[in-house]
């Protein structure tokens, strides 16, 4: 394993809750395949594989760091997961290739990795990197392409809908006019004309929310997350679960009205579960956490 990656990949959030809920079911599993879609450090597939020696799992990543990771960690087990570099939002493609026609389980991670905010470039305003954002680094739209190249209308519904920023239009504006005395390179770039109209007390919750509406654009994130919800249900065995962990309220939105609107599916947590305040004091970035299940019918 690289060493660059070691002590970046962490166990992940609500681990407990949501294997306990997406395995409740597993000693009536027929295929016992499941699918990791966000496999990051290995913490989930890592799990699963240890509590059936039967299960096998189809573990995708965007990131080739994740993928190289987890391939060290889970060694002692590779004979049973079949490591995709691929994006979650290709899962029909991906199962249909293994020739996969029903799985046991799903789950979904759609939170950043520590190595990501520490380690790669574009994702964290608190490093000055290259502006790329990109989880999948062979693709070709990075968020300087936004930045230099959107038009203003463009920028401030990213910056709405993606970020929730009341004062989306202003930013956007901000932007285009500071890209006229020359490009938009790195994160600073962007946190200087942040600072400029910015009050100090609400910096640093307003670049985290520019950021995430931008990376999101970068890695069409909300589109993926449609795709996987939609194409992953007619792979659903009867009475197998897809849990899914979102850390923002548009992606929770997505979640909770697609399996409210699926006539063959069950929600399973009525009530959100959210991580304890034990966990939360180990992990701060647990706090907006929130966890939604439900189940093939």
């Amino acid at each position: 394993m690289d060493e660059s990656t070691r002590g970046f990949y962490h166990e992940p959030v609500l681990i407990k809750e949501t294997l306990g809920y997406l395995l409740e079911n597993k000693d009536s599993s027929a295929s016992k395949i499941y699918v990791d879609c966000t496999l990051g450090g290995g913490g989930y597939t890592k799990k699963i594989l240890e509590i059936d020696g039967s299960f096998t799992v189809i573990a995708i990543d965007k990131d080739i760091n994740a993928i190289e990771h987890s391939k060290e960690v889970l060694k002692d087990v590779a004979g049973r997961v079949n490591f995709v570099q691929g994006n979650f939002g290709d899962i029909k493609e991906i199962l249909n290739h293994d020739g996969i026609k029903k799985i046991s389980g799903i789950v979904l991670d759609l939170g950043l990795s520590t190595y990501q905010l520490s380690h790669e470039e574009g994702f964290s305003y608190q490093r000055n990197t290259e502006l790329d954002m990109r989880a999948d680094k062979s693709q070709k739209l990075k968020a300087r392409d936004i930045l230099n190249n959107y038009d203003e209308k463009d920028l401030a519904r990213i910056f709405y809908e993606y970020g929730e920023l009341k004062y989306s239009r202003k930013i956007a504006s901000d932007i285009v006019n500071s890209r006229k005395a020359g490009k938009i390179e790195k994160t600073f770039d962007l946190v200087e004309i942040m600072k400029k109209k910015t009050p100090p007390r609400y910096l640093n919750k307003d670049l985290s929310k520019l950021f995430q509406a931008i990376r999101i654009e970068v890695n069409n994130e909300m589109g993926n997350l449609d795709s996987v919800l939609g194409d992953s249900v007619e792979f659903l065995e009867t009475g197998a679960r897809i849990a899914a962990v979102s850390y923002h309220s548009l992606e929770d939105r997505i979640v909770k009205n697609f399996f409210r609107q699926k006539d063959d599916l069950k929600v399973i947590t009525k009530k959100l579960v959210k991580p304890s305040d034990e966990e939360i004091s180990k992990n701060v970035r647990a706090r907006s956490a929130k966890l939604r299940v439900a189940e093939k019918i």
